[in-house]
């Protein structure tokens, strides 16, 4: 234990004085109070920080600081990985002591976070994960004595926010045929790159063509959620559709605007929701149904679970079982082991 006391004495002129020591910097520490009660309450509130976190009470360290500390050791940590909640955190909590930073304070931003954007508690389980390392450093520097994420619990398995849509290859090659004679020059294609290769919206729409490799017939998804960049297999069909799109035109993405950026997600959007007014489907499919259903026809067509990770890009094998192995139970024909 910190052998640490906040001494009380009574000046010439009635005000009282504390003094003490700080552990860090060696320096003296006083403060003057007009009243002994104010005094006490000051050492009682000193020492109770001291005895709670050792002598990271006395860091001036801000909690945006730290991460530039952490970042410098660790470049490749995935706490930059989701954007919108690192900056979200940075901006909410960044000027923070890392000293009086508490559980509560997190709590707080958690479910802010949640309301925002109605998260799932799986989604903030991962975002828990995505900041655990960086506390987990405070610790191992001495900033902070214990890491505040520990008493934060979420569910690892939530009910989702959205429903999950599963189309089959037929109503999938429906909605392409329908897109391409509503629109042939960019939401036929950009439809036909997801249905075919089962990446996230987001990293379609970052794709350059310097990305589509038409020699070894690999797509090159290199913007990914999880930070780790990924190659996937083209079919020759795909191939066709792509050198058309990119032979159109000559800015630097596959799927630009007008001004030669990637298209914008609400740009997207604009554009499918036209496109489902004039081709009204029985299931109220998104551009992430399109990842739903490219794994589960994948797997129904006697794929294996490790290649549609490594296709979809998730992080471990238990997110591919978890999202998937009920749709790849579904499909048994006849799941009863008994013949009677």
């Amino acid at each position: 234990m910190l052998d640490f006391d906040v001494k009380i004495h009574k000046k010439g002129d009635g005000s009282f004085q504390t003094k003490y020591l700080d552990p860090k910097t060696g320096k003296r520490k006083r403060k003057i109070f007009s009243t002994l009660k104010e005094a006490k309450l000051y050492k009682s509130e000193v020492e109770g920080k001291v005895q709670s976190k050792g002598t990271s009470a006395f860091s001036d360290l801000r909690i945006s600081q730290g991460i530039k500390l952490y970042l410098e050791k660790f470049p490749n940590s995935p706490i930059r990985d989701r954007k919108n909640h690192f900056t979200s955190f940075v901006e909410s909590l960044g000027t923070y002591r890392v000293s009086e930073l508490t559980t509560n304070d997190l709590k707080s931003w958690f479910d802010s976070r949640q309301k925002e954007g109605n998260l799932s508690e799986k989604t903030l389980n991962g975002m828990k994960s995505q900041f655990y390392g960086f506390f987990e450093f405070l610790v191992s520097e001495d900033l902070i004595r214990q890491n505040p994420l520990l008493k934060i619990k979420f569910k690892r398995f939530d009910v989702p926010r959205r429903a999950r849509i599963v189309m089959s290859v037929d109503e999938v090659k429906e909605i392409l045929d329908h897109a391409k004679k509503f629109d042939t020059k960019t939401l036929y294609p950009y439809l036909y790159t997801l249905a075919h290769t089962g990446p996230r919206k987001s990293e379609i729409l970052s794709l350059r063509k310097e990305d589509v490799d038409f020699k070894t017939g690999l797509l090159h998804i290199r913007k990914t959620k999880n930070g780790h960049e990924r190659f996937i297999r083209m079919s020759e069909n795909l191939m066709e559709v792509l050198k058309m799109k990119m032979e159109s035109h000559n800015f630097q993405y596959v799927f630009p605007n007008g001004s030669g950026e990637p298209i914008g997600p609400h740009e997207l959007s604009n554009s499918i929701g036209k496109f489902q007014a004039y081709f009204p489907a029985d299931k109220d499919w998104g551009c992430h149904s399109f990842r739903h259903s490219f794994a589960y026809n994948f797997l129904k067509a006697g794929g294996e679970m490790y290649q549609l990770q490594a296709i979809l890009g998730h992080r471990g094998i238990q997110v591919t079982v978890d999202l998937y192995g009920q749709l790849q139970a579904q499909d048994i024909e006849n799941p009863s082991p008994y013949n009677f």
